[in-house]
């Protein structure tokens, strides 16, 4: 999966610095954009166990995003953003939710391409960097099954994002957004110095899963971003 994505990133990313005639708009752009979004904690040992049953966790995103226009086609963003993501599962047929959160600041190549009088292609892509803000564990009540499990998980994770929509122009400074957006994380998200299980930190009869030889786990959202942006001429 880690790898399909990376390729994905590379071929999006020729993709977009090989137009020539891209009528982007110039200068300073500043805006808000929120994102609801399904997540992911992509573990190949996860994946193979009869204990685990991966379920899809529904949450989100929000925070300010910044565009500059370099030249008439392309540009570079970034944005700082606060992300609830993690995992929804079963494991030994009782429902868990890993629940983290992380500070992302992607840094991107942007491209707007006219549609018209009003509309615009919009396309980002860059490198991610993701801090862990939080990480609780809850049980299908939602009751803090584990208060203190941001040990479980690296401080930063590194990854990539891309994303693709359409812009729709108010007038000559507001554009409102709305796109499909998704990112990866690059290295493994779990701190194997954890030696509780991982899934379950009260289970101490199944051997801990968080263990060495268990597989990397990867970070992984996708989701549908909408925002505002003001453009400064």
């Amino acid at each position: 999966m880690k790898k399909k994505v990376f390729k994905v990133v590379l071929i999006t990313s020729a993709i977009f610095i090989s137009f020539n005639k891209a009528d982007a708009q110039k200068g300073l752009q500043l805006g808000f954009e929120a994102n609801p979004q399904a997540s992911y904690l992509l573990n190949k040992a996860d994946m193979d166990s009869k204990l685990y049953t991966g379920k899809t966790a529904i949450n989100g995103h929000f925070g300010v995003t910044g565009q500059y226009g370099i030249t008439e086609k392309v540009g570079i963003g970034l944005n700082v953003l606060y992300s609830f993501q993690g995992d929804k599962y079963e494991w030994k047929g009782e429902e868990r939710l890993k629940s983290l959160q992380y500070l992302k600041i992607p840094l991107m190549l942007t491209l707007n391409l006219p549609m018209g009088n009003k509309m615009v292609f919009v396309g980002k892509i860059g490198p991610q960097l993701s801090i862990l803000a939080d990480a609780r564990m809850y049980d299908n009540n939602k009751k803090i099954l584990s208060s203190n499990y941001r040990e479980a998980f690296v401080s930063t994770d590194f990854g990539g994002m891309i994303s693709a929509g359409i812009g729709y122009k108010l007038n000559e400074h507001f554009t409102i957004d709305g796109a499909v957006r998704g990112d990866v994380g690059f290295i493994d998200a779990e701190d194997h110095n954890f030696t509780k299980n991982i899934h379950n930190p009260s289970d101490l009869i199944t051997p801990s899963p968080a263990s060495s030889p268990r597989s990397a786990t990867y970070n992984m959202t996708v989701g549908l971003t909408f925002g505002v942006r003001y453009t400064f001429l």
